[in-house]
């Protein structure tokens, strides 16, 4: 009803959100700022925190859209309550990774493999977890060993964790004490 009385192309006020209403607010762009930087270093992990509804995923899927698929082949998983080696399946599967090992070393030796050949195409990977809150120990010290990977002096991979507030105290966890200076810009979304 609104839509037609205010001639809208389309339904503004969805509950899944939508890149396409992106609006750069100061926090919003500091943000963008971050991811961007990030984006440069080609290597390392970026935390956005933000409050539920703050605009993370918006934030994300705007940040998606704009980047050269040319350079970078970008993957997106929000299912992040799972063990250690079931969010490395998952991270296979958003690549794009056909027929993933059962096994835990095979399905590492095709990630690492999947990633070098991404890096002598001259483009690499980037994985974006949403609801990073929710990973256990376990999946984060799998993504910390996933940054580990090397083709000579360079990184093949880089991983962006966007979740609640809560997921900085997952990071502090002193069991990742190895994840934490990997960690090259940190932002919390305000209000």
């Amino acid at each position: 009803m609104y839509t037609e009385f205010y001639g809208l192309t389309g339904e503004p006020f969805l509950l899944t959100p939508d890149h396409k209403f992106y609006f750069d607010s100061t926090v919003h762009s500091q943000a963008m700022a971050h991811l961007s930087y990030g984006l440069s270093r080609g290597e390392g992990f970026i935390v956005i925190t933000g409050e539920v509804g703050a605009g993370k995923t918006t934030i994300v899927k705007h940040l998606l859209t704009t980047i050269d698929a040319d350079k970078i082949a970008a993957a997106h998983v929000v299912t992040t309550l799972l063990a250690g080696s079931e969010l490395l399946r998952m991270v296979a599967a958003a690549f794009g990774i056909k027929d993933i090992p059962a096994d835990k070393a095979s399905m590492l030796l095709r990630l690492q493999r999947f990633f070098e050949t991404l890096y002598r195409d001259g483009r690499r990977a980037l994985l974006v977890v949403d609801e990073a809150q929710n990973l256990s120990i376990e999946a984060l010290e799998e993504l910390r060993m996933l940054s580990n990977f090397q083709v000579g002096n360079a990184a093949p991979f880089q991983c962006f964790l966007i979740g609640q507030p809560q997921c900085r105290d997952v990071i502090a966890h002193a069991v990742l004490e190895q994840l934490r200076p990997r960690g090259i810009a940190s932002y919390h979304l305000g209000p």
